[in-house]
């Protein structure tokens, strides 16, 4: 299996593109978004501000948390999604430059596999997240969640199911037989050598309201 690579983020970020033809004024996009407690827009938000707070510790190659950039501004959902689409290139574009070089995240000192693979599961989950909430049946592209199942989570069997709903599992949207849940869920940021062979659960609470 190949490592997941920053195009994979592109990718990823692009299978959203179903949610536009949802237009602004529906009221579907203040549905929450389950499993979270926010609405279906402020879960895409979610999305950009994830990245581009990974943009920030990649770019400065950070070695502890760096302040989240925000801007208080609410957008309409076309505009959030074109933040994501935004985002997700900046993001890719560092991490194409980031070499052998890592940065910090809270889970653990990330290489660029291990950034790519989050910021596709942030992506792919939330993006799965709005689209229920929308009521769109959003495909997550396979061969990405391939990669990204496997680097950031490799206590997963992969002959349990498809990668996508393997995706989908592990952090607790779906169940699957022969996939542990967890809502304490995290991944593996660091390189595989480092894992120790176990789940990966949180140690800190999340930095999102």
């Amino acid at each position: 299996m190949s490592e997941p690579k920053p195009a994979d983020v592109i990718a990823a970020v692009m299978a959203l593109t179903p949610l536009s033809a949802v237009s602004d004024t529906d009221q579907r996009w203040q549905k929450v978004a389950a499993p979270t407690d926010w609405t279906a827009v402020r879960t895409v938000a979610h999305i950009s501000d994830a990245l581009v707070f990974y943009c920030g510790q990649v770019a400065r190659r950070a070695c502890h948390a760096l302040p989240v950039v925000r801007t208080g501004r609410v957008g309409h959902p076309s505009e959030q999604l074109d933040n994501a689409v935004t985002s997700a290139h900046m993001l890719a574009g560092l991490l194409r430059d980031l070499g052998i070089e890592r940065a910090w995240h809270p889970s653990g000192n990330a290489d660029r596999a291990g950034w790519v693979a989050m910021a596709v599961t942030e992506i792919l989950v939330h993006g799965y997240d709005a689209a229920q909430a929308l009521e769109i049946d959003l495909q997550l592209p396979e061969r990405i969640c391939d990669r990204t199942v496997s680097r950031a989570f490799p206590w997963v069997v992969p002959s349990c199911a498809p990668s996508d709903r393997l995706l989908l599992a592990v952090t607790g949207r779906i169940e699957i037989q022969g996939v542990k849940q967890d809502p304490q869920w995290w991944w593996q940021s660091a390189p595989l050598q480092e894992w120790d062979g176990k789940p990966r659960l949180r140690t800190v609470q999340p930095g999102w309201s």
